[in-house]
């Protein structure tokens, strides 16, 4: 039987040629046959009959030369299966063979059925054949019978490689392969390619009721590492994914006293059980550590320490340390304690067996199964050994055992381990993209080279797949090398072949290097790369390879992250781009080791002679941050694959996940930045969406835009989602409609009106507009940003708990509105954004003006909220990041190499506020800049931090401020070359100025003026190797302030307190503790003594709690009262008690009786008095009323603003400027008389006034990527800025960058000559084909060749073959011209020469179909 159907009957019985250890009985003996049989070999192999492997009983393995059984149910027909096909003289067959085996087969052993079949029955058998199905059986006319194999059938998903232009779609598979799907019942996948750059051709919109997507999992998608969701990965994924508990500490060096980091089991709420005897410097350190620790896991604390412990505490007896920290209990744990492993890969490694890793996820005798205790003392009880820690240390690393998160933390999907990224996982986890209804607009893709196999030849490939492969793996692994030689040998392109050859040895993967040895499509289809483009442009070589998966693992930037990335996602782990990539793309790839003369002779040092570098460590180091983001696409239909995850596919391109790219600046080979000569983001027009080359990618019917990252929320219209629905009169409408001919990508020709009265007009830009049924996504041109800029304004996201307080360019639209007014507490609670009112579309970002705006025209402004409430419904999805009406300033981290970091100085109202890649301590996002003088900070002993008045952190580098100033570069047209502008112009330009004047200059050269003058409003025009690029005559410069006395904190507890109680009832004030003066009366103050170096300005501001209406207090240093210079104040105003009768609402200034700020007109609050307080701004008899007031008309020291809260939302008062002594000074906070009221007090800040002292400076840096980031803090999504498209612009800078460098051409000219034999070319020869490159063409004759474009193969080839060298028999015959050929070459020119041809008998004459087999057992 097989799967439990009849499939061979013994007709005659059993016969034993020799005892076999067991006796058959009448209840029957079940043989187990464990693997696929050999066919009838004849007389050529030993196994004349065919080897079968089979397991007796007693798990014997013996082999049968029996082969593949016969069929014959003739006499027992009662056993035949369902389906049976009786076949006439009229159905056709043809004996065939198969070439899957090392042997041919017997003949009569396979027949094919040419022309079909017309039996009945056919209606009856299942579309595709799945294992356990019934077989189907057949007989033939001479009473033969005959069993019906499977044939795998693959299908035409896109064009051949030489396709015409017009034929690109025609072979893609109409519905992405969705009926197959169907009928499968899901067990295929989608056959629907992820579109790409390389594909793009190859796409359309599908309106096939059974299309089906081609959709990625929606990576931000956020997993609670919990109990429930561990044991979830096991039945999902069926992988053995546990948290480890038990490990040991052993050696002193474990001690929490003797690392910095360490981790803690919290016990909340729980006194400790045995806590350790420690010393008073001890027990400091430790809850030092543990108390500013910011990690919010429940289960566990990682924390840094900073203070020395007692000595005497050093002990191994006091390695696993119980401490008390408040209410809770901590104890000192392993470092891995709580981690979360998949343990899949050591079950079949384990020594003890499989089974003793198995069986806590499978419930082993009622055990929770999501831990794991290591059995470090082993169990007696249960014959467990002991474990040694050093089999941990040793073993459990990946692939045995691979780290997923911790206990209690949340992970991306996207951050999962490949293995447990299945499709059941995404689906559980609800991180599958957007689902599109039936037959509504599905874009379907196709690969190129993806054609159908024919089944009636013979089977002479196999192919592997996760389910049962019968070849072997030295066959499966050597195919595509038989493969390549076929075609080497018999190919009719035989040119176009030895290019791909040569190509394929210049840009090259090993196998060997690969996860996937025995697979051959993915390798053909790389080398496809070369054999399509081999007359193409080298441009595409560069990008087809660099984004091959096979290329990203071979040189093992697949998965490389960002620093950034790794350091807050894995809680401070320090991380660095893989740099493999980064440096073979440069050294074999494009401009090889030494700079090459256009004649291909090394450049020398004119100084030292040596040949000159073409790139440094620190070149490869900024590049590799350029390769950080990449990942496998989702596995599909169609092709050769054993993997089914969503990101196992090693056929089609790779993606980039945005969050991974490192987001920062990076310095290119020719002493600028990645992004040097495109244009600034804030300088593309006001709504650039309906401008000149604005661009529009088509979705279907799929609302979610692809390059940028909307929540999934967003996608379902049952959530009420507010779409930009464009209105059919407008012309954006009407071309993207295109009278419903809907193409794939729209660029705008010319510029377009918005249409009055429409969304059109209203917001600065769009994501997706809805155009009829289907949606486009907008795509702005490429951009860059520079990090440092005046005139910054604080964002943060929706809840000021968040870490997200960050800064952010007003002038672009990279956040949201958040209306509430700063001086009215209930709406500095909840900041709000309505639907349809104050934003017009889900997701919409907006300028800072714009959102302003909106604001205002909703009888609002924008403020600094504590959290955003969504009208009418408050969902989470519909927040992100805001606007405040902080204003924000950018930092600079230099350190000693001269690399610079970015800081954001935010204000922070919690505690651990700001993102860490551009927070002063945390970030270590080091990038290169070019000093303008060579000196930077730090630099040396005579140029330290504080000669610059710059902070020294703790990690030695310095702390500046900056300013940005941007100056004309060229003020005269006289003796300016195009190197001259190339070199010293870095800021792109759209185009020349309206109005303005071309000028020709030198070749390739043009100045476009207005009015004649060459300033700011200069653009020039620059054409270079193909290229036309337009440049501003500007340069954008950061240099560096300090302060006159660095910022200086002094706590409210430890000041001289009157009337005012210390409390610690918060964990955010940063001394621990605060002054509670929330009450109080004139006597309330508290006085701090402060020490500054010098007499002068400075700048001091209160950090406070208020929820509450604003509250004034006096300050007074050395007794002198310091009062606020008013900003337009009002005039003085007389009382008016109007009372609060209906219709005198609202109330104006000066207005009475309020009951709250509602009551009072726009930009007043409602001041609620307490006993007899002053209002500011009114004057005369009042009644023991509340009075509308303007926060204006105080004049105080400090007028306190509502924060939103009295213990964790802390405000900075605008600071105050200060006239001081040097020395000590008393600076004194009161309240004012007749108040009652104040705030809560954490401390005191006192700074210098910025100086200028410091004389170095740098080029503003571009980056293309935004800095604004995913927040997923506490499952809180806020979705950031950045996104795919930008990601994928700048790997286009990162290419061109290599492409256009002057090396790229003398050396692929030498490494291509060489492997068409020419050893030693000339350089005459060189310089030849160096031009072709450049200039993409070649003449030779009345031939022209290539295709006129920079890098063209086409013209470089013809100048290899046709030049002198290469067809003179004189030269050729020369012994000194080189021609060695690679043995390869040898070979296959030698089988040429010989006409080899590969053949091999499709079937043998031997026995026929039906026979008697004896078994031999051996």
């Amino acid at each position: 039987k097989t799967n439990g159907w009849t499939r061979a009957i013994a007709k005659n019985g059993i016969h034993l040629q020799e005892a076999w250890p067991f006796n058959f009985t009448e209840e029957g003996v079940f043989v187990k046959f464990d693997y696929f049989p050999d066919p009838p070999q004849g007389d050529i192999y030993k196994y004349s009959n065919g080897r079968i492997r089979v397991t007796t009983p007693d798990d014997r393995d013996l082999f049968l030369d029996i082969g593949n059984p016969p069929v014959d149910f003739t006499g027992y027909e009662q056993y035949l299966p369902p389906n049976v096909f009786y076949f006439t003289t009229d159905d056709q067959f043809e004996e065939t063979g198969s070439d899957l085996f090392e042997y041919p087969v017997w003949k009569g052993q396979e027949l094919l059925l040419t022309k079909g079949s017309t039996d009945p029955v056919c209606g009856s058998v299942p579309p595709f054949a799945e294992e356990g199905d019934a077989p189907i059986i057949g007989k033939l006319p001479s009473g033969e019978w005959i069993q019906w194999t499977p044939t795998i059938l693959l299908e035409d998903n896109g064009p051949s490689i030489n396709a015409a232009a017009q034929d690109m779609t025609s072979n893609v598979l109409s519905d992405g392969g969705g009926e197959s799907v169907i009928q499968t019942g899901e067990k295929m996948k989608c056959s629907n390619v992820a579109r790409s750059f390389i594909n793009e051709d190859t796409c359309f919109l599908s309106t096939e009721s059974t299309a089906c997507s081609s959709s990625e999992p929606v990576d931000e998608v956020v997993i609670p590492m919990n109990t429930s969701n561990i044991i979830a990965f096991y039945d999902l994924a069926d992988k053995y994914v546990y948290a480890i508990r038990g490990l040991v500490m052993e050696d002193l060096g474990e001690h929490a006293c003797e690392k910095t980091l360490s981790r803690w089991e919290v016990k909340p709420s729980t006194t400790c059980s045995d806590p350790t005897p420690l010393a008073s410097a001890t027990t400091a350190a430790l809850e030092n550590a543990i108390t500013s620790s910011s990690d919010s896991n429940e289960f566990i604390k990682d924390v840094t320490r900073t203070l020395s412990c007692a000595n005497s505490d050093i002990i191994t007896a006091k390695i696993n340390i119980q401490i008390q920290v408040d209410s809770d209990c901590y104890e000192h744990v392993h470092p891995d304690h709580y981690n979360v492993y998949d343990f899949s890969g050591w079950v079949t490694k384990h020594p003890g067996g499989e089974y003793n890793i198995q069986k806590w996820a499978q419930g082993w005798e009622g055990h929770e199964g999501w831990y794991l205790n290591y059995p470090f003392d082993g169990d007696a009880t249960r014959n467990i050994p002991e474990h040694p820690m050093s089999r941990w240390y040793n073993k459990a690393v990946a692939p045995n055992v691979v780290n997923v998160a911790r206990l209690g933390d949340s992970i991306a999907f996207r951050d999962l381990p490949n293995d447990l990224k299945t499709d059941a996982v995404a689906e559980y986890f609800g991180a599958v993209a957007q689902s599109v209804p039936d037959g509504s607009g599905v874009i379907v893709c196709g690969s190129m080279g993806e054609v159908s196999n024919d089944p009636a030849l013979p089977e002479t490939f196999d192919v592997n797949s996760n389910e049962y492969v019968v070849t072997r793996d030295d066959e499966l692994e050597n195919q595509k090398q038989v493969v390549w030689m076929e075609v080497a040998l018999t190919a009719q392109d035989q040119l176009r072949q030895r290019m791909a050859w040569a190509l394929n040895q210049i840009v090259t993967t090993v196998p060997a290097n690969i996860d996937g040895l025995a697979f051959t499509e993915i390798y053909t289809n790389y080398y496809d790369i070369f054999v399509k483009n081999a007359f193409n442009n080298y441009r595409d070589i560069l990008a087809e390879t660099s984004w091959s998966p096979l290329m990203a693992e071979h040189l093992s930037y697949l998965k490389s992250k960002s620093h950034a990335y790794v350091y807050q996602d894995t809680n401070k782990l320090v991380s660095r781009a893989d740099e493999n990539f980064a440096r073979e793309v440069m050294q074999l790839f494009s401009i090889g080791l030494i700079v090459l003369n256009d004649d291909g002779t090394p450049a020398l040092d004119p100084l030292t002679g040596n040949p000159l570098e073409t790139y440094t460590n620190e070149d490869i180091e900024s590049l590799a941050r350029a390769w950080t983001g990449f990942e496998r696409v989702g596995t599909r239909s169609n092709y050769e694959d054993e993997k089914t995850g969503t990101t196992d596919n090693r056929l089609d391109p790779m993606r980039i996940i945005p969050d991974w790219r490192d987001p920062f600046p990076k310095s290119n080979l020719n002493g600028g930045f990645i992004g040097d000569g495109y244009v600034l983001c804030k300088d593309l027009p006001a709504k650039s969406f309906l401008k000149v080359g604005a661009g529009y990618r088509l979705l279907g019917a799929k609302s979610s835009p692809e390059l940028m990252k909307d929540p999934t929320f967003f996608a379902d219209d049952a959530n009420g989602i507010l779409r930009v629905d464009l209105d059919q009169a407008s012309s954006l409408y009407q071309r993207l409609y295109n009278e419903g001919n809907y193409e794939l990508f729209v660029e705008l020709e010319n510029d377009l009106d918005c249409t009055p009265n429409t969304i059109e007009c209203e917001v600065d830009t769009v994501r997706v507009v809805k155009i009829g049924s289907v949606y486009y996504e907008f795509v702005e041109r490429p951009c860059v940003q520079m990090p440092f800029y005046d005139n910054a304004k604080q964002i943060h996201s929706r809840w000021n708990e968040l870490r997200g307080h960050m800064c952010a360019n007003p002038d672009l639209a990279h956040a949201r509105e958040a209306c509430c007014r700063e001086d009215r507490y209930r709406e500095v609670r909840d900041g709000k954004i309505e639907f349809n009112v104050t934003y017009l579309y889900e997701g919409e970002r907006m300028t800072y003006g714009t959102a302003k705006n909106r604001c205002v025209e909703y009888g609002q402004d924008l403020c600094f909220y504590e959290e955003i409430e969504a009208v009418p419904i408050d969902d989470r999805e519909r927040k992100g990041y805001h606007w405040t009406n902080r204003d924000c300033s950018i930092n600079v981290k230099v350190n000693g190499e001269g690399y610079v970091a970015i800081v954001h100085d935010a204000m922070q109202t919690y505690k651990d506020n700001i993102p860490w890649h551009v927070e002063e301590e945390n970030t270590l996002n080091w990038f290169r800049v070019f000093w303008d003088n060579g000196t930077y900070p730090g630099d040396s002993e005579e140029n330290t931090c504080g000669d610059n008045d710059c902070k020294t952190l703790s990690d030695g580098s310095c702390l500046c401020k900056t300013t940005v100033t941007e100056s004309v570069v060229f003020s005269s047209l006289v003796d300016i070359s195009k190197e001259d502008v190339i070199s010293q112009l870095f800021i792109g330009a759209l185009g020349p100025q309206n109005g303005s004047t071309a000028t020709n200059m030198t070749d390739g050269l043009r100045a476009h003026t207005i009015g004649g003058n060459v300033d700011g409003n200069t653009v020039f025009e620059v054409h270079d190797k193909g290229r036309i690029m337009f440049l501003k005559n500007l340069k954008s410069t950061v240099g560096l302030e300090g302060w006159a006395m660095l910022p200086q904190i002094y706590e409210a507890e430890s000041a001289t307190i009157s009337n005012a109680l210390v409390s610690n009832e918060t964990e955010t004030a940063t001394g621990g503790l605060y002054v509670e003066a929330r009450y109080g009366d004139d006597t309330t103050y508290i006085e701090w003594e402060v020490e500054v170096p010098s007499a002068g300005m400075h700048a001091v501001s209160l950090r406070y709690g208020n929820d509450y209406s604003p509250r004034p207090l006096r300050v007074i240093t050395n007794t002198q009262e310091i009062t606020r210079q008013l900003e337009n104040p009002n005039p003085l105003k007389s009382f008016e008690n109007v009372g609060n009768p209906p219709g005198t609402l609202p109330l104006q200034r000066c207005g009475g009786d309020c009951d709250g700020d509602a009551d009072c007109d726009i930009g007043l609050f409602c001041m609620q008095l307490k006993g007899g307080e002053e209002v500011p701004g009114c004057s005369g008899s009042r009644n023991n009323w509340d009075y509308c007031a303007d926060i204006n008309d105080f004049d105080y020291g400090f007028t306190l603003l509502p924060t939103g809260g009295w213990t964790n939302d802390w405000f900075y008062s605008k600071p105050l400027e200060v006239n001081l002594t040097a020395g000590t000074n008393i600076v004194r906070v009161q309240f004012p008389p007749l108040y009652t009221e104040g705030p809560n007090i954490d401390h005191l800040k006192i700074e210098g006034l910025t100086t200028s002292i410091s004389t170095s400076s740098f080029r503003n840096p571009p980056h293309f990527m935004n800095f604004i980031i995913d927040n997923f803090q506490r499952q809180r999504k806020s979705m950031g800025e950045q996104t795919l498209r930008d990601a994928q612009y700048e790997t286009d800078a990162v290419l061109d960058h290599y492409f256009y460098q002057n090396n790229v051409a003398p050396f692929l000219c030498t490494r291509v000559m060489q492997r068409f034999s020419f050893s030693n070319p000339s350089p005459r020869f060189v310089s030849s084909c160096v031009e072709a490159f450049r200039t993409g063409l070649y003449t030779s004759g009345s031939e022209t060749f290539g295709s006129g474009e920079y890098g063209s193969l086409e013209a470089m080839l013809a100048s290899i073959l046709l030049d002198r060298e290469a067809t003179e028999d004189a030269i050729v015959s020369d012994p000194s011209h080189g021609s060695v050929r690679e043995p390869m070459l040898k070979v296959t020119n030698l089988m040429r020469s010989m006409e080899y041809e590969t053949s091999m008998p499709d079937i043998v004459v031997g026995n026929p179909i039906q026979a008697t087999y004896n078994v031999k057992l051996w």
